[in-house]
């Protein structure tokens, strides 16, 4: 098998799996005050300092989760301006950052407009607004946005900023340590699923959407997970010390990967910006992603046709569809991983020549 799908799940590192190996099926709960419960805790802490090392914040700002839907419910739904109500998003937030600011009471239908790239234009902000949502890249395009702006003109209005920074981190360098509330997610790190976090300015109270417990400084209760968050802080450590590498290694697989898929008539979306360096997003004229992903299942390769969580729907990508692409249901999502190679790149392309003919062959067949 041949996985180009990390952006939907990266597979669990072997050295995730070793850091974790310790804590599984033992009594670990980090708030007990006997001596198992206290190693947790240490072991937690120091989960927790990879984690912010990752992201360029503090360890107190870190708050563990059940993955990045949790965490950016928690921070769109807890965080709060004085007299301030409204919560802008761009229009190519992840459905969980849109749901997150319907369930608080914003205003979904303001979502920022995104140019034919896929990058957010920012307007001067209105004096009343809470919050801003916007990711640091794209999980369908790659598509880096424009960050420092964003940090700029939220700070001169007094708004909140939050980042949902899932298919960012690790990838791209990132300093989000002036940023509001940003987050990640474990598994497409390589760590486990189920875990992420919510990453804060400082240890300061904060909102809890789930209530019940003292624990994460009173802003999330709930047992933490030892071993999901000694996995997550091992991916994120991996992942800051072998950024370098890792994204030197995608770069030359991605530009071989993408010169293959033009030479097959593909066109690639965002390629004149900037873009994290695992990434593309492809679309041939006239073919929808989702045949072309179940042909390439067929043989052995696991692609995507954008985000995992809208997997199967016979609908247009509300990303393409924002970007105002004249095909939005032909992006076809091949996303690299830590240990990607380079004859995986030359089977797919090997593999994607026959079922693009049938593809075509098939859509003449369709044509009234």
């Amino acid at each position: 098998m041949i996985y180009l799908d990390h952006n939907a799940t990266s597979p669990l590192l072997p050295e995730v799996i070793e850091a974790m190996r310790p804590w599984l099926g033992v009594p670990a709960n980090p708030a007990s005050p006997h001596r198992m419960g206290q190693a947790a805790a240490i072991a937690v802490e120091e989960a927790r300092a990879h984690v912010a090392a990752l992201l360029g914040g503090r360890p107190e700002g870190v708050v563990f989760t059940s993955g990045a839907t949790e965490a950016n419910h928690l921070f769109i739904r807890g965080a709060r301006v004085p007299d301030r109500s409204r919560w802008w998003v761009s229009a190519i937030e992840h459905p969980c950052v849109l749901d997150a600011v319907a369930r608080r009471g914003g205003e979904v239908e303001d979502a920022l407009a995104v140019d034919r790239d896929g990058r957010c234009i920012l307007p001067e902000l209105p004096a009343d607004l809470a919050g801003l949502s916007l990711m640091a890249a794209n999980h369908e395009t790659g598509v880096i946005q424009a960050l420092d702006e964003a940090r700029r003109k939220t700070r001169a209005i007094g708004a909140l900023l939050h980042v949902d920074a899932t298919q960012a981190a690790g990838r791209i360098p990132l300093d989000l340590s002036e940023v509001d509330g940003a987050v990640i997610s474990g598994h497409k790190l390589g760590g486990p699923a189920g875990t992420g976090a919510l990453l804060l300015p400082d240890g300061e109270p904060f909102p809890a959407l789930l209530g019940g417990g003292g624990q994460e400084r009173g802003r999330r209760a709930g047992t933490v997970n030892t071993a999901g968050a000694v996995g997550l802080g091992e991916a994120c450590r991996l992942a800051r010390v072998e950024l370098a590498t890792r994204s030197a290694r995608w770069e030359l697989l991605r530009d071989a990967l993408e010169s293959g898929l033009r030479s097959l008539g593909g066109r690639i979306v965002g390629q004149d910006v900037p873009r994290v360096p695992n990434t593309t997003c492809v679309i041939f004229a006239g073919l929808r992603a989702e045949s072309l992903v179940q042909a390439l299942d067929l043989h052995g390769i696991c692609a995507s046709a954008g985000a995992a969580c809208a997997s199967g729907s016979l609908e247009a990508s509300p990303v393409l569809t924002a970007m105002g692409d004249p095909e939005p249901e032909g992006g076809l999502r091949l996303s690299l991983g830590p240990r990607s190679e380079a004859g995986e790149i030359q089977a797919v392309l090997n593999a994607l020549g026959p079922v693009l003919e049938g593809a075509r062959l098939a859509a003449r067949w369709e044509e009234p």
